[in-house]
C-alpha cells in the first residue's frame, strides 16, 4: 500500500502537477533527474563528478524507502516527467529513530512556482500520520536565503550553525540546521 496517495497541485503562475511517492520503477528517471539538478544546483552537497549511482542500485534504494515505513521518497510530475525530488530517512536507534531529515530538489525553471511547498506539505502530512516520526529537520548552505526564508515560513525553527561545513572552489560556507515539530 502507498504511503502517500497521489495529489494534484496548482502551480502559482496556473496548470497543474503530481506530487506520489517514489517507486522502484522511477529509478530510470530519478537517475536521470539527479544528475541534471546536480549540474544545475551550487546548494547540493554532492557534486556531479562524485555522483557515481546505477539505476540498479538507485532501483534498490529506492525499494529500501518504499520497504520503510518510517522513510518516505515523493517526486513531483509533470506529463509523467519528475520535476521535483525529496527523500526523508529517520534515524536507525531506538533513541533516535523519532527524528530525520530530508533533502529536497526542484528543477530551476519551476522553482518558485509551488512545487517544493507541495511537496514538503506532503511530507508534513506524512510525517503527522506517523506514529513514529516527531521530528523533522533539515542542513541549508547559509548563502541560501530563499531556501531559508522557504523553510521558516514553513514552520521551520533554525537550531544551530555547523561553520565552515562546505568547502568550495570559492571557500567556505556555513550550514543551518533547522527543524520542525510534527
Amino acid at each position: 500500500m502507498a504511503k502517500v496517495k497521489p495529489k494534484q497541485f496548482s502551480f502559482r503562475n496556473g496548470g497543474r502537477f503530481l506530487v506520489r511517492e517514489a517507486l522502484p520503477e522511477d529509478a530510470g528517471q530519478v537517475l536521470s533527474y539527479t544528475k541534471e539538478i546536480l549540474a544545475d544546483s551550487p546548494y547540493l552537497m554532492t557534486t556531479p563528478e562524485e555522483f557515481k549511482q546505477t539505476e540498479g542500485q538507485q532501483q534498490e534504494w529506492l525499494a529500501q524507502i518504499s520497504e520503510d515505513a518510517n522513510k518516505l521518497a515523493i517526486v513531483a510530475e509533470l506529463d509523467g516527467f519528475i520535476i521535483g525530488f525529496l527523500d526523508f530517512h529517520n534515524g536507525n536507534r531506538i533513541r533516535n529513530r523519532h527524528h530525520g531529515s530530508f533533502g529536497m530538489s526542484v528543477k530551476r525553471e519551476y522553482r518558485s512556482n509551488g512545487v517544493g511547498k507541495a511537496m514538503l506539505n506532503v511530507l508534513l502530512e506524512w510525517a503527522q500520520e506517523n506514529s513514529t516520526i516527531e521530528k523533522i529537520s533539515l542542513e541549508v548552505f547559509s548563502e541560501n536565503a530563499g531556501a531559508i526564508a522557504f523553510y521558516k515560513d514553513a514552520g521551520f525553527d533554525m537550531e544551530g550553525i555547523k561553520r565552515k561545513a562546505v568547502k568550495t572552489d570559492a571557500g567556505y560556507c556555513n550550514l543551518f540546521l533547522m527543524a520542525k515539530f510534527v
